[in-house]
């Protein structure tokens, strides 16, 4: 028969850990501090990333303006033809409301570059600015003009104060020519016109204001109150062209703030508002952890310790005796008195 095993050879009861009841609050405190706070961080890292990497909506169309200096052509049935110009004729104008005389003025030549017959007018004008003052200048009832309405009515603005608003991409300065009134030299600008077109307007200045950046690749606001002088003709990178020409004192503008150093790098305010919500969920799940403290168990039973002072005996020692049990002689019972 087999045999029973020794006491050392009886297993311990073994204490296996209790499955998660997840209706209880603490478990759901904890799976709620577990899983919340990532999907914060999750959610506010895509906000920033949307913020940052979003491609910025196509600039609007602004309106062009086909500035190339358009040639006439010569008669092909007369062979040897020549073009007169015909002497423009300018609108009447105050003498006040003009930065040359009008004689000066008449002899001013648009769609080309500079001419003899401008010099006369062009240091006029500059005469006018040099003794004006630019407060004054920005007071004054100057007429607001467009890019469209100085290309396309050069008599009509010809020495008259205009006023106009724009950025400007290039500042660089020139020399004067040989001349009479001490004047050396000028800055040219060109500017590109509030609202448009691309086209440039190109812009004299006498001086310029403190600390203005200049170059050949600014961004500056600026405004301009100045005399309009002519539609000038330039060398462009494809073809010749011609821009507005205007003559002022100096630029009204302001330097700009000192913006903040842009980068794609995540900000402080985002490395704080994470820090702050792993450091939550750490604390909830703790907390979370702390459930009610469970009764105490008794330890399990040491098999071997209750089983010492028994003494086992094998099956066959067992049946013996089992059956000396039974042929022993019984005992009768003791009889009752009468």
């Amino acid at each position: 028969m087999p045999q029973m095993p020794a006491a050392e050879e009886l297993p311990l009861r073994s204490r296996r850990e209790r499955p998660r009841n997840y209706l209880v609050r603490s478990e759901q405190r904890r799976v709620f501090w577990l899983f919340m706070p990532p999907a914060i961080v999750v959610v506010l890292l895509l906000g920033w990333i949307e913020r940052t990497w979003q491609a910025s909506p196509p600039a609007a169309d602004r309106p062009q303006v086909d500035t190339t200096v358009m040639e006439v052509p010569a008669d092909p049935a007369v062979a040897d033809a020549v073009m007169i110009e015909v002497e423009p004729t300018l609108p009447a104008a105050a003498a006040d409301e003009c930065g040359a005389t009008s004689e000066a003025l008449a002899r001013v030549r648009d769609d080309s570059m500079f001419r003899a017959t401008d010099e006369e007018a062009w240091f006029q004008i500059w005469m006018t600015l040099r003794s004006s003052e630019m407060k004054s200048l920005l007071n004054s009832p100057a007429r607001q003009v467009s890019f469209g309405e100085l290309y396309g009515q050069p008599l009509t603005f010809r020495g008259r104060l205009v006023r106009f608003r724009g950025t400007l991409h290039r500042l660089e300065k020139m020399s004067a020519p040989p001349n009479q009134y001490d004047i050396r030299d000028y800055w040219q600008g060109w500017l590109e016109p509030e609202g448009g077109p691309a086209s440039p307007i190109v812009v004299y200045f006498l001086r310029l204001p403190a600390r203005m950046p200049t170059g050949m690749k600014i961004d500056e606001s600026v405004e301009v109150v100045g005399y309009f002088f002519k539609r000038w003709a330039y060398a462009a990178t494809d073809t010749i062209r011609i821009a507005p020409l205007v003559m002022a004192l100096e630029p009204a503008w302001k330097p700009r703030p000192a913006a903040a150093p842009q980068s794609n790098s995540i900000s402080t305010v985002a490395l704080v508002t994470i820090a702050a919500v792993v450091l939550l969920t750490l604390l909830g799940i703790r907390a979370a952890d702390r459930a009610p403290a469970r009764p105490h168990e008794p330890p399990p039973t040491d098999l071997s310790a209750a089983l010492s002072n028994v003494e086992i005996f094998s099956p066959e020692e067992s049946l013996r005796r089992l059956a000396d049990s039974e042929h022993s002689p019984t005992q009768s019972p003791a009889k009752e008195p009468t």
